[in-house]
């Protein structure tokens, strides 16, 4: 099994338009090992030895108020960039659905983008969730308005948009909460356990979105 990661924090969507923003040292983001932040963050968890050396990247106040995307357009402009390369498209899976879900309001709880979780190891939690994986990949996120900006800011981010255009990874699962967005990608250890090519909509509409389980 292999595990990447990658994480970000942009600016709400007009800011990153204009390129900037005004933030009191009393909001600024801090970025500091998980393994001290139960001891300056109100009420976080004490989590695993092993994730102890994760990154954390705290807001003191709430970056965005997105608690909804577009389905369908996220896809799109996730697929659209790897058809571009020469790769295939990915498809939402459900247990990356409840992944991103569960991290994303783990996220917006402690009001954090980090890949620590009180759950476990982000293999442990999808293995939970009864996915057999051979590949695992997630980009977390905070800031962005819609799926629009945060698409913008992880495509121009290398670590990110390699995530996005691996060529093994065949599933996808993507949330947002309070403005902390994770997108989860994954190939299963089964190689045969994914949609054949041929009945791949790239870019459904939101009537047309399929979901494999």
């Amino acid at each position: 099994m292999n595990l990447q990661t990658s994480f970000l924090f942009t600016l709400t969507a007009a800011s990153l338009c204009a390129g900037s923003m005004a933030l009191s040292p009393a909001s600024e983001p801090v970025r500091i090992k998980a393994r001290v932040a139960a001891s300056g963050i109100p009420n976080f968890p004490n989590l695993e030895p092993s994730q102890g050396d994760s990154d954390v990247i705290y807001f003191p106040q709430n970056p965005s108020t997105a608690n909804a995307y577009n389905m369908a357009n996220m896809l799109c402009l996730v697929n659209r960039l790897r058809t571009g390369h020469g790769l295939h498209p990915v498809v939402y899976h459900e247990s990356l659905l409840t992944l991103a879900v569960r991290h994303a309001s783990f996220q917006a709880r402690y009001r954090v983008i980090t890949h620590a979780d009180s759950g476990g190891q982000i293999g442990e939690r999808v293995t939970a969730l009864g996915f057999d994986w051979a590949l695992l990949l997630e980009n977390v996120g905070g800031g962005a308005d819609n799926e629009y900006a945060i698409m913008d800011a992880w495509s121009k981010s290398p670590g990110h948009l390699a995530n996005i255009l691996n060529p093994s990874i065949r599933f996808i699962g993507v949330h947002v909460t309070n403005g902390f967005w994770v997108q989860d990608f994954a190939a299963p250890m089964d190689p045969t356990y994914v949609p054949p090519l041929s009945r791949i909509d790239a870019c459904p509409s939101p009537n047309n979105l399929y979901i494999y389980s």
